[in-house]
């Protein structure tokens, strides 16, 4: 079975037991083969290891059962109440992020200042050229890891919104929804060439660093080249 005949079946067997939001269901499932065929697997293989359409919607046909008023109501009350602290936990990881953006966008910025010896507002320190040069490349290679951390991060926050969101009206409406992942859906193939990414952008950094501050030392004469060149005064 691939993954259309599968999804016609599963459809099927949805409208049969009169399962709500048959759309979402069809949709989890398309996204579920859509990532594991990145992954290497084929439609068939896929579908082999899934759950049998009829199994399936039986169990959100059980979900589908009437809800009284005066619970959903009670449950609707006890989640607005629970969900006030988890929001403002949501929002400092939120502006975590945005820090984190924050940092790979001044650490972008010093490398530049660095590279073309351009001191905005007098910030960068006096040194010699050839190792403000190679403080620069660490500047930037920081700057992509700090970027590519943003990016997860960014990504994971965002699933968890749907996540608890998700959450939250499978409590109201007795689980009639189909539960979502708490890892974001990224291709294995974006997914490698990121990690590439940030393992080059490491190497580059703890390099040039290193690099950096040893050209530093013996321009200063010092193993505290800061000392040598005022940079605290």
């Amino acid at each position: 079975m691939n993954k259309k005949e599968y999804l016609e079946e599963l459809r099927k067997e949805l409208k049969i037991n009169n399962v709500n939001e048959i759309e979402d269901v069809i949709s989890e499932y398309e996204e579920h083969f859509k990532f594991k065929i990145e992954e290497g697997l084929t439609e068939e293989e896929i579908a082999k290891k899934l759950s049998n359409p009829k199994e399936i919607a039986k169990e959100y046909a059980i979900s589908n059962a009437p809800i009284n008023k005066y619970e959903k109501g009670a449950k609707t009350t006890g989640v607005v109440f629970m969900s006030i602290p988890l929001t403002m936990i949501y929002i400092l990881i939120c502006a975590s992020v945005i820090v984190i953006g924050a940092f790979s966008i001044a650490s972008l910025t010093a490398g530049f200042c660095l590279i073309t010896t351009l001191n905005i507002a007098g910030l960068i320190p006096a040194m010699p050229y050839f190792p403000a040069l190679i403080l620069g490349i660490a500047c930037l290679g920081l700057s992509v890891i700090a970027c590519i951390g943003t990016i997860y991060m960014f990504l994971y926050v965002k699933q968890w919104g749907k996540v608890y969101e998700r959450w939250c009206k499978n409590i109201i409406n007795n689980h009639r929804y189909p539960s979502l992942s708490m890892h974001p859906q990224i291709s294995k193939k974006v997914s490698s060439k990121l990690k590439l990414i940030a393992i080059i952008s490491l190497v580059c950094f703890v390099a040039a660093f290193i690099i950096a501050y040893f050209a530093l030392c013996i321009s200063a004469g010092s193993m505290e080249p800061w000392h040598t060149y005022n940079w605290f005064n």
